[in-house]
């Protein structure tokens, strides 16, 4: 049967294609920002995401082709994270250093290591995780036109993120530990007051964000990649960050506008196989240097609605974000 030609040029195909690679490029960006989700509700910002991501990317892949195991190599990019996340804990929690200064550094730090360490593996590609059904209900579900394919056949890492999208809303609204969580970042004396362990719960979600930082980086490497480059992230740490901004610190929200980002970097590149005609229009909306700015230009646009609608209602950031807390004794 031919490709089914939907509406404008667009064929079946060209939708499928574009949908599955959302998917896949919206992954790390949901692992990312679920994890600085979490950690910025209880007040600690950490702009190392983008370091941690490179760090984790590399040593992944490292370790999965020197051993021949992409889960030892994805359990090298989540102790990664989570040796960054300690790193940043001690110095901002402990030593109560600037929330900033210490992201940036650890940021700064990655792109240092990783470029001098990862010369001598540019050149080397790796047998990536392959794509699977979603277990149970993935190969029936596969058959639904223009969305099936692409939504219930993909890595594992793919469904583990959408999956941890609901566990994350629920453990942050419905239970004890998340209400702990959001009362440190909202008034950390208060909640020390009551008795809920403010250090502790900041040590434990930055390393828990940290760890998912590592986690998105092995996955850009280890199922999508495949190979490494330096700066290979791309900047895909600080959209993370963004996304939260953007999506007011709720699960959902950054799943949502994740894959609207994610949508607009993948038709950045299949629009190019379009006719949109030879027109100023068809040709500016075909231009891969105006294509490339589409995610960008998508995601001031969306920041500037939620700051719009601020002037209405509370945006929602936590009152205590990047500020360190000190008991009085």
């Amino acid at each position: 049967m031919g490709d089914v030609v939907l509406v404008a040029g667009l064929t079946e195909s060209f939708v499928t294609g574009l949908i599955g690679a959302t998917v896949t490029a919206s992954t790390p960006l949901i692992l990312a920002a679920l994890g600085e989700v979490v950690a910025e509700r209880a007040g600690m910002l950490n702009l190392g995401v983008e370091g941690i991501m490179l760090l984790s990317a590399l040593f992944s892949f490292m370790v999965a082709l020197t051993t021949g195991s992409l889960f030892l190599g994805f359990l090298t990019g989540v102790v990664v994270g989570v040796v960054a996340g300690l790193l940043h804990a001690f110095l901002t929690v402990s030593l109560k250093a600037d929330q900033v200064i210490s992201g940036i550094m650890i940021t700064l730090l990655g792109a240092a290591v990783t470029a001098f360490v990862g010369d001598d593996w540019a050149s080397r590609s790796i047998d990536g995780l392959e794509k699977t059904y979603f277990p149970v209900i993935g190969e029936p579900l596969s058959a639904i036109p223009l969305v099936g394919e692409a939504l219930f056949y993909s890595t594992p890492t793919a469904f583990l993120a959408v999956l941890l999208v609901p566990v994350v809303w629920y453990g942050l609204f419905r239970t004890n530990l998340g209400q702990e969580i959001i009362a440190v970042g909202e008034d950390p004396e208060a909640a020390d007051t009551v008795g809920v362990p403010v250090f502790r719960i900041r040590y434990g979600v930055t390393v828990f964000g940290s760890a998912m930082a590592g986690l998105a980086g092995a996955h850009l490497i280890l199922a999508w990649i495949n190979q490494w480059s330096t700066g290979m992230t791309s900047g895909l740490g600080w959209v993370a960050i963004a996304l939260v901004i953007v999506s007011r610190w709720r699960p959902f929200y950054a799943l949502g506008v994740a894959f609207i980002f994610s949508s607009l970097n993948a038709l950045q590149i299949r629009v190019q196989g379009l006719e949109l005609g030879d027109g100023l229009v068809g040709g500016l909306l075909l231009d891969p240097a105006f294509i490339s700015i589409y995610p960008y230009v998508a995601t001031i646009v969306v920041l500037a609605w939620v700051s719009r609608n601020e002037l209405d209602e509370r945006l929602g950031r936590p009152e205590a974000l990047a500020s360190p807390y000190t008991r009085e004794e």
